[in-house]
Parts: structure tokens; sequence; C-alpha cells
């Protein structure tokens, strides 16, 4: 007979809301301008318990609503990202990968420079190669040994797993190193994308209208630099509605919709995702925030808000 899955658990949100997987929040590096620590420059990180790779597995294979049908083709199924930190620091790195089901399409950040990409091509081909998993890896060439990076992301390659992209930080402080070392990547790899530099350089917030000229292949959806600053800019929290499209595990199994509430363990979570009886709607429309002032960078693109007197505005609209 066969047996059907249980999908127990649900969280109600709309399909293309992003799924993100922080199995940590510890790096390999030791980024000055790592978004963590950037927009909390007197917060400290929260401090979470590792659950085990089955914890994640059976949870997350367990939330209902992963598919949408679609008309005379294979349904869609749901994106989510495994990333940190640097996930895989995880120790149940690979069971994780292996386990989740097919009903997840599965993208991993990476900096490809733990001492899990070190390994030889057969330890890294424990992870099964699937249709619906692939890598982006990011380079930080401030911290990270280039040949050390090139050599893992082909390593990578050889062992038979997409590698679909590498993003590269435009640090305005050493704008000739980003080309010089983007020109390096790309003799390995056809897709190198620029990332705008968020955070402080010489006192100025990054980026801005008036900050460097670079095109960027990354779009972080950042068009009203006023708001931006205002939203971003870690001086003052202030009330203000707001809306997201995040759904966020914490490396606890707590949930939020946003970076800045993860990385502070806030109070103002959704729920665990190990409850047996999980049953949470996120919000999609605009909700009341208190830490207005404090946004972080990676909840830039599509971030809309509204003020207490009702005028409404976009970080991605001038």
């Amino acid at each position: 007979m066969l047996c059907m899955p249980k999908y127990d658990k649900v969280i109600e949100a709309p399909f293309d809301y992003y799924f993100g997987a922080f199995l940590n929040l510890s790096c390999s590096l030791p980024c000055e301008y790592c978004v963590q620590k950037i927009s909390l420059p007197r917060v400290p990180i929260a401090h979470y318990g590792m659950i085990s790779g089955k914890e994640w597995v059976d949870a997350l294979n367990s939330i209902a609503g992963r598919t949408k049908k679609r008309f005379l083709r294979y349904p869609k199924r749901k994106k989510i990202s495994i990333t940190g930190g640097e996930p895989s620091l995880h120790p149940d790195f690979i069971y994780i990968l292996n386990n989740l089901d097919r009903d997840w399409k599965i993208t991993v950040t990476s900096n490809f420079t733990s001492p899990f990409f070190d390994k030889d091509i057969k330890f890294l081909r424990q992870i099964k190669r699937r249709r619906d998993l692939k890598f982006n890896a990011s380079y930080h060439f401030m911290y990270a040994d280039i040949d050390r990076f090139t050599a893992n992301v082909k390593k990578m390659k050889r062992s038979g797993f997409f590698v679909h992209s590498i993003f590269l930080v435009a640090h305005p402080g050493h704008m000739k190193e980003v080309e010089e070392y983007k020109n390096r990547l790309l003799k390995i790899h056809k897709i190198v994308k620029l990332q705008r530099f968020f955070g402080r350089h010489e006192g100025e917030l990054y980026p801005s209208e008036n900050a460097y000229d670079v095109v960027c292949e990354q779009e972080d959806g950042i068009r009203n630099y006023k708001a931006y600053r205002e939203a971003f800019g870690q001086s003052g929290k202030k009330d203000v509605h707001c809306r997201v499209k995040k759904v966020l595990f914490a490396p606890n199994g707590d949930i939020y919709n946003c970076h800045y509430k993860l990385y502070t363990g806030h109070k103002d979570k959704f729920g665990n995702m190990l409850d047996k009886a999980l049953h949470i709607v996120m919000p999609q429309d605009l909700f009341l925030c208190h830490d207005y002032g404090f946004c972080n960078p990676c909840d830039s693109e599509g971030h809309a808000f509204k003020y207490p007197d009702g005028k409404e505005f976009n970080i991605g609209q001038a």
C-alpha cells in the first residue's frame, strides 16, 4: 500500500514569498561588511541553539502547499534558499540537502571557502545530484584566497553540481581590485554578478545616489535613497507600517518575516517550525513595526512602508 506523505504544518503565505532557511549564523570568514554586522552596529547578533539535520528535514518536508498546479504542465514547486552564516558549517549539511523532498527547489548560497569545500570530489559527491539543486557562490576577496575559491568552484562543477552565479561585493574602497577579481572569475565561470555594497564606508551609507558609479548585475531594488537612509540608517527607531514577502527560519526553527528580527532573535516571531501543530498566517498587507530605522539591507528590494499619517512609500520607487 502506498504511504502518502503527511503535510501537517501550515504556513499561510502566497506561493511567491521568499523562503529562507538559516542553518546557522556562524561563518568561516570574518568580513567586516557582513550584512549581519553592518546592520547591527550596537546590537549583538542573536545566539541560537542549533537543531539537527533530521529536525530541519522533518519540519520542512511537513509544510503543506509547496506545489502549485499549472494548466497542462507539471506543478510548480516551492523554492527555498539554504543559507546562513555559512550553511556548510552545519554538521548535518549533507543530510539536509539529501533528504529535503522533491517539492522543494533548493538554492544553496555559500562562500565556497569553508573546510567542507576543501575536501576531495569523492567526499563532495556524498551530496545527491538532483535537477532541483543549485549553488550560488559568494566571493569575498578581502578575506578569502582567490586560488582556493576558484579551485573549489571548479571542483564542485567537476563533481556534477550546478553552480549558477558567483557574487562579488563592489566595495567602494576597493573598486580596482573588484574589477580585477571579476575578470579573473569570468575565466572560470560565465555568470559573475557584482553586488552593491551595503553599509558605511568613510562615514557614508551605501548604496547612495552620490556614491561611486558602478553597474551591478545583482538587483537590490533600491531607488528611493532618502527612504533607504531613513529606514536602514541605524540612527533611531520609530513606528511604521511595512510589507515584506518573506518566511525566514532561524537556526532554532523560529519563524520571522524580516532579517533584522531574525538576526537579533526578536520577540516578534510567528512561531517555530518544530511546533507539532504549526498553523501560522504570514502578513500579506502592511503591518505595524516598531523597529523602522534598523531595517536590514537584505530586505531592501520591494520593501513598502506607510507612515502613521497614511503616506505610503517604497524603497524601490524614486
